[in-house]
Formats: structure tokens, sequence, C-alpha cells
């Protein structure tokens, strides 16, 4: 498949009969790159607010964590919207073979997208309370877990509209960094946790932000995952490493 394309053509109006016509084979082209500029266009939002809440953590901004929890509103709104062009496609068009795993993959796609806004969200939440108390020193820690978070999302996003199966593959196997980043995150904030409770509650908001940041990678491998189902029509989840 092609790259997400930027289309300004009008939306899909009521349905249609299938048909072979040049005229029914340009609306169906036209369907599908408003679609692939919707999944783009969430893909960026989404993206932004992770970085929002992420910043408004690391430079304790409480205006950019309120500005992640405001602008959740529009990716929901596209997961919508994204939906109902999946299905008036399928209804209309019928699309088969690569159209239509196009399609459901999108619709699959901007549900992952939804899911880590709202991840995004939980973490700007979960700033705002940390931004209350004196700083920690180990709240830096959660720096490079957020730069992680955000590559992989970027990078999913980009390999599903440029149907790059390389890079989607590289996503499965680069999501280790995160899983152990937060691992080792988590322990030595429990270890913090155990000496001095002075600042418990800080800290527990801590775990829940690197929690938050790891469901993020994990949604990014989805992505990843519906890149190569879109390209060779293979489903490759739940398998296990050999």
């Amino acid at each position: 498949m092609g790259k997400c394309v930027t289309d300004s053509s009008p939306r899909l109006h009521p349905a249609m009969p299938p048909s072979s016509s040049p005229h029914i084979l340009r609306a169906n082209s036209a369907a599908i790159s408003a679609l692939d500029e919707d999944v783009r266009h969430m893909g960026a939002l989404a993206l932004a607010n992770l970085r929002h809440a992420a910043d408004g953590l690391l430079m304790r901004d409480t205006d950019l964590c309120n500005r992640a929890i405001a602008e959740d509103e529009e990716v929901d709104r596209l997961e919508k919207r994204i939906d109902s062009e999946g299905l008036q496609i399928m209804t209309r068009f019928g699309p088969v073979a690569a159209d239509l795993r196009r399609v459901i993959a999108s619709m699959k796609v901007s549900t992952a997208l939804e899911r880590i806004s709202d991840h995004a969200v939980s973490l700007a939440r979960r700033a705002r309370q940390i931004n209350q108390h004196p700083v920690l020193p180990e709240t830096a820690g959660l720096a490079p877990l957020a730069d992680l978070a955000a590559a992989q999302l970027r990078d999913s996003v980009a390999a599903f509209c440029e149907g790059d199966l390389e890079a989607a593959r590289l996503i499965l196997s680069r999501d280790a960094e995160l899983d152990a980043g937060h691992e080792e995150f988590t322990q030595r904030i429990i270890a913090k946790l155990e000496q001095d409770s002075s600042q418990a509650k800080s800290y527990v908001n801590l775990l829940f932000a690197t929690r938050f940041l790891e469901r993020i990678g994990d949604q990014s491998v989805n992505i990843a995952e519906d890149t190569v189902y879109l390209q060779t029509a293979e489903d490759i989840r739940h398998q296990t490493p050999d």
C-alpha cells in the first residue's frame, strides 16, 4: 500500500451500490485517502498529548498537563469519525483484499491511538498531583522512558501510514527496551518508597506514571502489528519470540 495521503475530497454521502465505474473507483480512492489522512492526524494529536503530559511532569508545568487533558477530546472525535468512515467504505464499496485490510487496520489503529491519548491524560493528571508537592529528584528518571514511548508512537504511526514493514517489525523488538526501563524505574521507586514514606503519595504517582508510559509502548506495538497485517495479511498478535 502507499502512503497515507492528504486529500481534500468531500466526506462520504449516504450509501450507494458498489460499482467498478471510473467514478465509483475514484470515490473509493478518495474515501480511503480521507481515512488515511484522519489516521495520520489522530496519530499526531496523540503524540502531542503524550509530549505535553510528559513535559508537564518533567518541567512541572501544570498548564501543559491541562492542555493534554483538554485536547484528548479531539482524539476521541477522530476515533468516532474513523469508525464511521470505515463502515461507510465497507457498505458503499465492498472493498476486498488490500483495501479491506486497510479499512480494518485503520479502525484498529484508531482504537490504539485513542487508548494512547487516554494514557497521556492519566499521566497528565498524575503529573498535576506531583507538581503540587516538593520536587522529587527521581522524577527526572522518567525522561528517557518518555522519550522511548514517544519515539515508538511516532515511528509506529509512520510505519503504518507509509507501509514500512521493516520499520514495523523493528518496533516490535524495540519495545523490550521500554519494558526493561519501566521495570528498573519501578524497582527503584519502590525501594525509595520503603526508605522514605514522607513523600509516599508522589512516589506512588511516579509508579503510575511509568506504568502509563509502558502501556503507551504496548499500544504502539499493537499499531506495528496492524502494519504487518496490512502489508502481509499475517496476524502476528500474541506470538511469543523464538
